[in-house]
């Protein structure tokens, strides 16, 4: 005979009798891991012991238990037999056991469900971080066992229903305990209910928190030189909680161990810094190391020469004069050109200012190699000026310069300081070869350093273009093309162009040999400009 019959069960039981009567069972509990079928019947016996002649009955209200015969004398059996059990429940029945002078006994019998079914509450649940207990109710008809597969989850089995070891059966509960999550990141177990069914059985899923205040650092900033720099930090966090490392920046480097978990370090190391203040972190979980570094020192501020911005000569300046200054690390590397700032230029230009003295320059231009400036008109009637450049709170190295009335240049076309110069013919017109001058006609001649004007103009102001016209102060002023004297019908400010550009109108001299390269010289006062600069007449 096959049955499916697990057994923890009680021993025989003596019964106490009438007197010359005495009576035992073999076993008075049985569970069955399955239900019965007409392929794998499920009975059993029991032995009954008796004094001989001693009689005794057995009974049973369960109609799923069959029973046959219910009466015995002296030794005997108790043979029953189960049917199938259809129901989704677990069922339990018993057979009584009786005799005379005697309080009878229970045979009890469970049979599980031929159709299992198995279902858990909760099917998940949150625990914080500082762990935590619970218990999930299992609702079947049929055996089971449970286990978790996390060894932070401990899953006590409900001893009540237990038998065969660790075996449930029918209805329980799983008893768990959360340990106490020392790590960063959150995590998952979970407790499963086996079966020994087909299908994947049901369980219970447990989520944990974890906490940022797990994981520290030895040391989360440091402020460093320009210089390359090594170091170690060390990672505080639960046993066997893995942490990752890495760095946002290249030049803040991680040169081993950028994973690991527990207790742990790892080495860094800083490049030097080739450029500016840089920031970078490394980055552990949630936790940063923030290194800053300091930019390298800035190389030193050079002014190597001050020239006229129209001839290129050197050695003097004048009020008003338009200036070149050249040399390296000046300013912004990407040059500024000048804005117009309502009727005046800035004296500030991308950072850059240009002091004469204490009086700063009107800039037109900046950058790390030239800067070109107009010199302040306060300069007059000193005999020198000392000028420095400031750029991002560096200063360069000071230029004394002498300083006279004038320092007349002419521009050119070409900005070489030679060949035609930035003159317009009476209409306007470029002066060229395909425009030339006439004799007679009036010429616009534009220089710079013409020196200190009636009336007098505030640095950087565009000049006015109606009268009274600023005009140039210093005597004589006189101007000659091709060798012949021209009459001056005016010299000061160009009207409209910033204070510094210096206009002079003058008549073509009749005398004046035709030709494409004719010579043209101011003088003001007892400086001239540069020879080379011509005009085309016709």
């Amino acid at each position: 005979m096959r049955w499916l019959l697990l057994i923890a069960l009680a021993a025989a039981a003596p019964l106490a009798a009438q007197q010359g009567c005495s009576y035992g069972l073999s076993q008075t509990a049985f569970i069955f891991a399955g239900a019965a079928t007409p392929a794998q019947p499920l009975s059993a016996t029991v032995t009954v012991t008796a004094t001989a002649g001693c009689t005794w009955t057995y009974s049973t209200t369960s109609p799923w238990i069959q029973i046959s015969p219910i009466t015995g004398t002296g030794p005997g059996s108790i043979y029953f037999s189960l049917l199938p059990n259809n129901t989704p429940a677990m069922l339990q029945g018993t057979i009584a056991f009786s005799a005379p002078g005697t309080s009878g006994t229970t045979i009890t019998i469970i049979e599980m469900s031929a159709t299992c079914a198995y279902a858990v509450s909760p099917t998940a649940i949150e625990i914080p971080v500082g762990g935590g207990s619970g218990a999930m109710q299992v609702t079947t008809g049929c055996s089971w066992l449970a286990g978790t597969n996390q060894s932070w989850v401990t899953a006590t089995l409900d001893s009540a229903n237990l038998y065969a070891g660790n075996t449930n059966y029918g209805n329980g509960a799983v008893d768990y305990t959360v340990s106490a999550n020392t790590c960063v990141a959150s995590r998952t177990a979970s407790i499963s209910v086996g079966t020994g069914q087909p299908g994947t059985p049901p369980g219970l899923t447990i989520t944990q928190d974890g906490s940022p205040n797990n994981l520290t650092l030895s040391q989360t900033t440091l402020a460093t030189s320009s210089a390359a720099t090594t170091g170690r930090i060390t990672v505080t966090t639960g046993d066997g909680c893995a942490w990752t490392a890495y760095s946002d920046s290249s030049w803040l480097q991680l040169t081993s161990n950028t994973s690991g978990s527990g207790l742990s370090s790892f080495p860094y190391s800083v490049l030097a810094n080739t450029g500016p203040a840089r920031t970078g972190a490394i980055h552990v979980g949630t936790q940063t190391f923030t290194v800053s570094q300091q930019a390298v020192p800035p190389p030193a501020m050079t002014i190597t020469s001050v020239l006229n911005a129209a001839n290129y000569t050197s050695g003097v300046v004048s009020p008003g004069e338009i200036i070149d200054i050249f040399g390296s690390n000046l300013g912004p590397a990407q040059g500024v050109p000048y804005q117009l700032s309502g009727q005046s230029i800035p004296k500030t230009l991308g950072g850059v200012q240009v002091l004469f003295g204490n009086t700063a320059a009107v800039l037109l231009y900046a950058s790390a190699t030239q800067i070109n400036a107009i010199v302040p008109y306060s300069v007059a009637g000193t005999a020198s000026t000392a000028v420095t450049v400031t750029y991002q709170s560096q200063v360069s190295n000071t230029v004394t310069i002498p300083v006279q009335a004038a320092t007349p240049g002419i521009f050119s076309q070409d900005q070489s300081g030679n060949g035609p110069g930035a003159i317009l013919n009476q209409d306007y017109s470029i002066n060229a070869s395909l425009s030339p001058a006439t004799v007679g006609s009036v010429i616009q001649i534009f220089a710079t350093g013409g020196g200190v004007t009636s009336p007098a103009v505030a640095d950087g102001v565009l000049a006015p273009s109606a009268e009274p016209l600023p005009r140039l102060t210093g005597t004589p002023i006189s101007v000659t093309i091709g060798g012949f004297p021209a009459q001056v019908q005016y010299a000061g400010d160009a009207p409209g162009l910033v204070a510094g550009v210096t206009q002079v109108n003058a008549v073509v001299p009749a005398g004046v040999a035709p030709g494409l390269s004719v010579p043209v010289v101011l003088q003001v006062g007892n400086w001239q400009s540069q020879a080379g600069i011509t005009i085309t007449v016709h």
